[in-house]
């Protein structure tokens, strides 16, 4: 390391909160990193994301212990901090609030109503849900990223496939964790609910993308080829993907 850095924890209690916050201070700056209680943690584990560091502890951790792992991934924090420091620079980040769809960001209100329904302007970029208990939101805001992608994919994988001249067999959107898509060696294709955060362009590279492997089902030399010469443009569309990953979520 350069220079001299130290490491000190400042910690708060919060009466109705039993948690800690740990403030990880180096001569580059703050990283405050949130401490988050969970009966299913056996171990002290830390995550990162858009919205910063978190370390999840079992209900009886003890707090010198979590300050010693703590201490022990201090440089994995930092480089973890300054990649997502650089993604929100990139991209703008992912504020509570909002949510993308078709490429653009847009913030959200959730309303209690009887008569659950979703309006979105585009003038003003904001979705407001109506849904019947606001408790439940984000399974509504999943429901209807669940029927978006849905009605994208009906339209644009019949005139894709037939422009392509490929046959595939069933089609489903699913909750997929870590993939965009899938195809299956039966030539059934798999689709990430959230596909409709993603621009239209970006959206038809993905499903040229699970088509092309109804030709090559790995990633060959000879498989990008064909994705080449169906989307020319299909490495700035993998990049978006790869850049916007982290920030395309359920708000």
């Amino acid at each position: 390391m350069h220079g001299k850095r130290y490491i000190s924890f400042c910690k708060k209690f919060f009466n109705n909160l039993q948690n800690w916050i740990y403030s990880l201070t180096l001569s580059l700056g703050g990283i405050q990193i949130g401490v988050r209680t969970s009966n299913r943690a056996k171990r002290l584990k830390l995550v990162s994301g858009i919205n910063g560091v978190e370390a999840i502890v079992p209900p009886n951790y003890r707090a010198e212990e979590l300050e010693s792992f703590v201490s022990a991934k201090k440089d994995w924090i930092i480089r973890t901090s300054r990649y997502y420091d650089r993604l929100k620079e990139r991209c703008g980040g992912l504020e509570p609030g909002t949510i993308y769809f078709l490429g653009g960001k847009y913030r959200f209100h959730v309303v209690k109503d009887r008569q659950q329904s979703a309006v979105v302007s585009d003038s003003m970029k904001v979705i407001t849900f109506h849904v019947a208990d606001k408790r439940r939101h984000r399974q509504e805001i999943q429901k209807w990223y669940k029927e978006q992608t849905g009605k994208i994919i009906l339209e644009r994988l019949p005139a894709l496939a037939s422009k392509l001249n490929l046959k595939y067999n069933r089609v489903s959107i699913k909750n997929q964790k870590s993939r965009w898509g899938s195809c299956s060696k039966k030539g059934n294709l798999n689709f990430n609910l959230l596909l409709a955060a993603a621009p239209p362009e970006v959206i038809d590279y993905v499903i040229i993308h699970e088509l092309m492997h109804l030709v090559e089902l790995d990633h060959s030399p000879r498989f990008w080829q064909l994705v080449k010469d169906a989307d020319p443009e299909y490495k700035k569309h993998k990049d978006w993907l790869a850049s916007y990953a982290p920030v395309v979520k359920i708000g």
